[in-house]
């Protein structure tokens, strides 16, 4: 008999435990290096959201004030005043004005280019979170000029034609009038379509006008004191108020919002869990220095913003079982705030 060559049925199973070991260890491996690339790739996510976020605040704190008259613009107040509204932080300010979180504070009467809001955010973690309220000019905003004014600065004519592009004029847009009398603050809340005409009415979204208060308001602001009211050449742009705070609404994933003025706000950054602000203050009265002030009563001495954020990644981690953890910390100076320096 010829001999048969091949395989016995022990060496095959043989064979096929170290090839499912081999395998086993291949897949052991590669499982790992996908894992860890997983991880890595939400490591790198929240470092780069978390990036994202500190640049647009640093921005906008670096550009507050830009175009504001120096002495500040007065906000209504006196008789029949209201607290304005902090932007969008869904609490009400209540009437008359009050410490409520959703209040803006505005201290001697004018609107601050900073404005803390020491633990007014929601808690997460345990742990108040902050609120910074920054104010400028808007760099794209048409110029325009008044044409006539009622006396009761709630109808306003305008040039050129604010019904078009590019000077087109928008509901909710916040104002800034400028004339040989002084400023105010105006909210549109009606633009007309026959003619180029925005309507100032009372109860606006930030509660900026109120043409009942004694002083503030666009008619006790700009006017001559004339009876009737008559008004002096006024400038007009557009102001932007932009909040930034923290919401909670999914506790598993908090976001970093960003509110400007009345609208809706904007998600910055999901995953954030922490927004912790501060401040570098200068005492004129004192001649002192200060610095990492959670808060301050006078807005004008803030001379640098100290910003923490802290996140974490969108999923947990495979190797861990929990989420990646990160936070940055960046101090910005506020370049249209007065600087002295203590060699001066």
């Amino acid at each position: 008999m010829k001999q048969q060559a091949g395989f016995t049925l022990v060496e095959f199973m043989i064979a096929n435990v170290l090839l499912i070991a081999v395998m086993a260890a291949t897949f052991t491996l590669m499982n790992t290096v996908f894992t860890a690339n997983t991880g890595i790739q939400q490591v790198l996510t929240t470092q780069q959201n978390l990036r994202v976020a500190m640049n647009t605040i640093t921005r906008d704190i670096t550009m507050a004030g830009t175009g504001l008259p120096d002495s500040g613009t007065p906000v209504p107040n006196g008789t029949n005043a209201k607290q304005l509204q902090r932007p969008a932080i869904g609490l009400a300010c209540p009437s008359p004005p009050g410490t409520a979180p959703g209040c803006l504070p505005t201290p001697n009467n004018v609107l601050a280019i900073l404005t803390p809001g020491d633990g007014v955010g929601p808690t997460v973690a345990n742990v108040a979170t902050d609120v910074l309220t920054i104010s400028t000019i808007d760099q794209t905003s048409p110029n325009w000029v008044t044409t006539s004014i009622t006396s009761s600065g709630t109808v306003v004519n305008f040039s050129p034609d604010i019904r078009n592009s590019p000077n087109q004029m928008f509901v909710k847009d916040l104002l800034l009038f400028n004339n040989a009398n002084g400023s105010a603050f105006g909210c549109v809340t009606a633009v007309s379509t026959t003619q180029s005409q925005a309507t100032f009415a009372a109860n606006d979204v930030l509660n900026i006008n109120q043409p009942t208060s004694q002083y503030g308001t666009i008619a006790t602001a700009l006017d001559n004191g004339d009876m009737p009211a008559t008004y002096p050449p006024t400038t007009v742009t557009r102001v932007t108020i932009i909040t930034y705070y923290i919401d909670n609404t999914n506790t598993q994933n908090p976001r970093l919002m960003r509110s400007v003025n009345g609208n809706t706000p904007q998600v910055m950054v999901e995953g954030i869990e922490n927004l912790q602000i501060s401040y570098d203050l200068f005492d004129y009265t004192n001649n002192t220095e200060t610095s990492n002030q959670s808060t301050t009563t006078n807005p004008n001495q803030i001379r640098s913003v100290r910003v923490a954020i802290n996140g974490h990644s969108p999923d947990k981690l495979k190797r861990t079982g929990d989420y990646y953890h990160f936070g940055l910390v960046s101090k910005v100076n506020v370049r249209n705030a007065t600087f002295r320096n203590r060699y001066s």
